[in-house]
């Protein structure tokens, strides 16, 4: 399974997720057709395998981040998770736009397969701006609202106000954002050459949204 996956990183790397080909992997694995259909039965199978194994490599690398920062310094563990998420992306990005880029025609992710593993990410957000103290009241919400947020956090596992998970959804919009907008170059080419000072320089913009530092 670990070589399935990775010629089809490869595949994707080279030709994007529309042109995966279960066929294509059974010639890299030195199997006939039939054989591989033991393991992936077809193409929408292949990109759940994908999809997971992103989420989760993605994941490894924020946690990993954040673990080294205590959770008394919620501003420098988020600046910490958002520059993973950044380093992430330049090494993979095309499994980066199969995560967050345009969805694949044809392909619906099974809920029950991806939902945990694609939402590890902003479960580490949520629980960084939760640990922030004495957060401005923001904007009135109306009922229904809160309680979808409050609702959506308590299904990841996260006891937070309808506020917190409000700000961790606008954090975590705000970065894939700017990833996003260096890996496509939306830009312009004259900021090629300070794209990691542009991006540190959003950070700081988006840790704005966590609330007033401890101390402060």
């Amino acid at each position: 399974m670990r070589r399935i996956i990775a010629l089809g990183n490869a595949q994707l790397a080279e030709h994007g997720p529309e042109q995966l080909s279960v066929r294509e992997i059974a010639r890299g694995l030195g199997m006939v057709s039939s054989a591989v259909y033991r393991y992936v039965v077809n193409r929408d199978e292949l990109l759940t395998l994908l999809l997971v194994d992103a989420f989760d490599d993605l994941a490894d690398a924020v946690e990993a981040a954040i673990a080294e920062v205590s959770a008394a310094d919620p501003a420098e563990r988020f600046t910490r998770l958002a520059h993973a998420v950044r380093s992430w992306a330049i090494v993979n990005p095309a499994r980066w736009a199969l995560l967050y880029g345009t969805p694949v025609r044809g392909y619906a992710a099974p809920a029950e397969m991806t939902t945990g593993p694609g939402t590890r990410v902003l479960t580490r957000l949520l629980e960084v701006v939760a640990e922030v103290d004495g957060a401005p009241a923001g904007p009135e919400l109306g009922a229904t609202l809160a309680a979808a947020l409050e609702r959506g956090a308590h299904e990841l596992g996260t006891e937070v106000s309808a506020w917190t998970a409000l700000r961790a959804t606008a954090l975590w919009s705000g970065l894939v954002g700017v990833v996003n907008g260096e890996l496509t170059e939306q830009y312009g080419a004259q900021f090629a050459p300070v794209a990691e000072e542009l991006f540190a320089a959003q950070v700081e913009v988006l840790r704005g949204v966590l609330g007033p530092e401890r101390g402060c």
